[in-house]
């Protein structure tokens, strides 16, 4: 969508065009103030065709991160992507808004707001700081170990959680969800739940995230109008795509996906250490949408 200067303030994707573009200028209550802001400075629009919905899905991504519309609110602000660190003084746990090489740095994750509101739940379950820090044994009783060594563990069990090893936190905040219940305190486990459901959610991009940063390629096969689309991405970046007309397997569509990627490219990808903020949109939809509709197989490099 384009204003009088011709310059580009929103992106979106559509299966029917025309409906599409023509519900915007129905008058409609249920349109946002952002909705009916936009539509006010709207003179012109441009299209591309795509093959399926999923290259429509991928493209608008990589529009939106170049172009930066005034309208768009998904994927143009991911210079707010954060990440957790873990240091060995107080806080313990910090959120950066950069990548910092002391200590053990997580991430990017989507939102620094989801971020904050996840230590929060963190620290209410393990109690990193404040008076409680010594409370209780947490994770183990103190008669089997000190109240230093036990409060390790705790910070153990979050780096765990964190990379997608161990689901410890879902399981002690679902005890805290019961305890709640017991003693009538509807209130508090309708709260704990709440937690509960965001820790759930995190979880599961972050199983994603991180199996990207453990060098696997991953390999998509959406069957779509009588062909297979099949798609190379690894460590943040879509590599590939080629076209077949029968079902192939995940191998034969690895090998002719991998044929023509450059060696510089691979050497390029071997040294990426880590993901950029911009990394962090794209997986989600290559993964859900694949999974979703499709198929989808990460391998590792030996395999």
């Amino acid at each position: 969508m384009k204003n009088t200067r011709g310059e580009i303030i929103y992106i979106g994707k559509a299966k029917n065009l025309k409906q599409r573009v023509s519900s915007y200028f129905v008058k409609n209550k249920q349109h946002s103030k952002k909705v009916q802001e936009m539509v006010r400075w709207i003179v012109d629009f441009d299209y591309l065709l795509v093959d399926t919905e999923f290259d429509a899905l991928l493209l608008e991504c990589q529009l939106i991160h170049q172009i930066r519309p005034q309208y768009n609110r998904m994927m143009n602000y991911y210079e707010g992507y954060g990440y957790f660190q873990f240091i060995d003084t107080a806080p313990y746990l910090k959120v950066l808004n950069e990548w910092s090489d002391e200590g053990l740095v997580i991430g990017p994750f989507f939102k620094q707001s989801k971020i904050q509101e996840l230590k929060q739940i963190i620290n209410s379950v393990y109690r990193l700081d404040g008076p409680l820090k010594y409370v209780a044994g947490i994770v183990k009783d103190y008669n089997e170990c000190s109240p230093e060594e036990e409060f390790d563990l705790r910070i153990q069990e979050i780096k765990e959680m964190l990379l997608g090893q161990s689901t410890s936190l879902l399981t002690r905040i679902d005890q805290r969800v019961q305890a709640a219940s017991e003693r009538h305190d509807y209130e508090a486990s309708a709260q704990w739940w709440n937690n509960y459901l965001t820790v759930q959610r995190f979880l599961r991009r972050n199983k994603q995230l991180i199996q990207i940063m453990q060098n696997q390629t991953f390999v998509g096969i959406l069957p779509e109008e009588h062909a297979y689309y099949c798609y190379l991405y690894a460590k943040g970046e879509l590599l590939n795509r080629v076209v077949y007309q029968k079902e192939p397997s995940f191998q034969q569509a690895r090998k002719r996906l991998e044929k023509t990627i450059s060696a510089k490219t691979w050497q390029r990808l071997e040294t990426k250490e880590r993901l950029d903020k911009a990394d962090v949109d794209v997986f989600p939809i290559f993964f859900n949408y694949l999974n979703q509709h499709g198929q989808v197989r990460g391998f590792q490099p030996e395999e």
